[in-house]
C-alpha cells in the first residue's frame, strides 16, 4: 500500500514537471540588467520554477505583453542608439579630432572658390551692365517720345513748330519746346558745353576707331537729367524745318543720349545711343552699321528690336 501512494505521489510529480509550459522568448540580458535568461525562467501561475521541480523561491511575474525583462533590455537598447546619435551630431563634427578640417585642405578649397569666382563674376557683372543699358535706352525712347507728344498738344504737330533756320537758333527754340517735359537737373543752351558736356574726353564709334568729327561742340542743345543721364540735340534745317533727309528718313532733329554721363566708356552703342525727330515723333537712327566691326549708329535700334547687345560681329554679306 505505501509503494503504491509513492508511485502515485512520484506521477503526480512528474506529470506536474511534464505540464510546465514552455518559457516564452525572452532576449538574454547582462548581468545586473533584472532580466531572467530563458533556460532557467519558467512561468507557471507568476511562479519561478525549476526543471528538476523543486521549489523555487517566488518572484514576481513579469508584466504583461511583453514583459518587464523586454521592456529593460529595449530601454537599454534605446540608451545605446541615441548615444550613437550623439557621436554624429553636426556640433560634435567641429570638435572631434578626426571630423576637423586641415589647413590644406582649407586653402586648397578657398583656390577653387576663388578660380570659379573669378572665371563667373565679370560675366555676371558685364550681363547686368548691359541690362541696365538696355532698360535706360528703352525708357529714353519713351521719354523723347511722351515728350514730343505732349509738346503737339500744347504747340501743334512738329512740322508746324516754328524754329530759326539755323543751328544755334533752331536746337535752342527746339528745346524749348521740349523742355516742359522732361526733368532738367542743368542745361547748357549756349556754347559752353564744358559745363554738360567735356568735349576734351576722348568718344569712340563702336569699333573703336575716334569719333573725329564729334557732334557735340558748339550749336548744340546739351542737357543733364535727373538721373544723371546726357542728351545733346540740334535742330536740322536747311531749307524748310522737317524736310531733310538722313539715310532715306525725313528728320526734324537729332538726340544723341548717354546713358552714364561723361562717364566711359564713350562709345557708339556701347554707352551712347541717336534718335531722329520726324514729322511722325522719336524713332531710333536708321543707319544699318550695328556691327562690331562699323561705328553703331544704328544700334538703338538694335537694342529696341533684340532687347540686348548681342550686336553681330560683321554685316552679312548680300548675295
Amino acid at each position: 500500500m505505501a509503494k503504491e501512494l509513492v508511485k502515485e505521489k512520484v506521477a503526480k510529480q512528474n506529470g506536474s514537471r511534464d505540464a510546465v509550459p514552455t518559457p516564452p522568448n525572452r532576449p538574454l540580458c547582462g548581468r545586473g540588467s533584472g532580466c531572467v535568461s530563458e533556460a532557467s525562467y519558467n512561468h507557471r501561475g507568476g511562479v519561478n520554477v525549476s526543471i528538476d521541480g523543486q521549489n523555487p523561491s517566488p518572484q514576481p511575474s513579469p508584466a504583461r505583453g511583453e514583459g518587464a525583462c523586454h521592456n529593460n533590455c529595449d530601454i537599454q537598447q534605446s540608451q545605446l542608439n541615441v548615444k550613437s546619435l550623439f557621436a554624429y551630431l553636426p556640433i560634435r563634427l567641429f570638435t572631434l579630432k578626426h571630423a576637423a578640417f586641415t589647413l590644406a585642405e582649407i586653402l586648397v578649397t578657398l583656390g577653387v572658390i576663388g578660380i570659379v569666382a573669378a572665371m563667373t563674376i565679370p560675366n555676371l557683372i558685364n550681363n547686368y551692365q548691359e541690362k541696365v543699358t538696355v532698360t535706360k535706352v528703352k525708357k529714353m525712347y519713351s521719354t523723347l517720345n511722351q515728350a514730343v507728344k505732349l509738346a503737339e498738344v500744347d504747340n501743334g504737330p512738329v512740322i508746324t513748330w516754328d524754329l530759326p533756320k539755323n543751328v544755334n537758333g533752331g536746337s535752342q527754340k527746339l528745346y524749348e519746346y521740349l523742355k516742359p517735359y522732361l526733368k532738367v537737373a542743368k542745361e547748357c543752351v549756349e556754347d559752353n558745353s564744358a559745363n554738360c558736356l567735356d568735349t576734351s574726353l576722348k568718344y569712340y564709334y563702336l569699333n573703336g576707331s575716334a569719333w573725329t568729327i564729334f557732334y557735340g561742340d558748339g550749336g548744340y542743345v546739351r542737357i543733364i537729367l535727373a538721373d544723371g543721364s546726357l542728351i545733346w540735340l540740334r535742330s536740322i534745317i536747311i531749307s524748310d524745318w522737317c524736310n531733310e533727309l538722313d539715310s532715306g528718313t525725313l528728320t526734324c532733329g537729332m538726340f544723341w543720349y548717354d546713358v552714364n554721363g561723361k562717364d566711359s566708356p564713350n562709345r557708339m552703342g556701347k554707352d551712347i545711343f541717336s534718335f531722329f525727330l520726324t514729322p511722325k515723333g522719336i524713332i531710333p537712327h536708321t543707319h544699318d552699321d550695328c556691327y562690331l566691326n562699323d561705328i553703331g549708329w544704328g544700334c538703338a535700334k538694335w537694342i529696341l528690336e533684340n532687347d540686348n547687345m548681342d550686336y553681330p560681329a560683321t554685316k552679312p554679306t548680300e548675295n
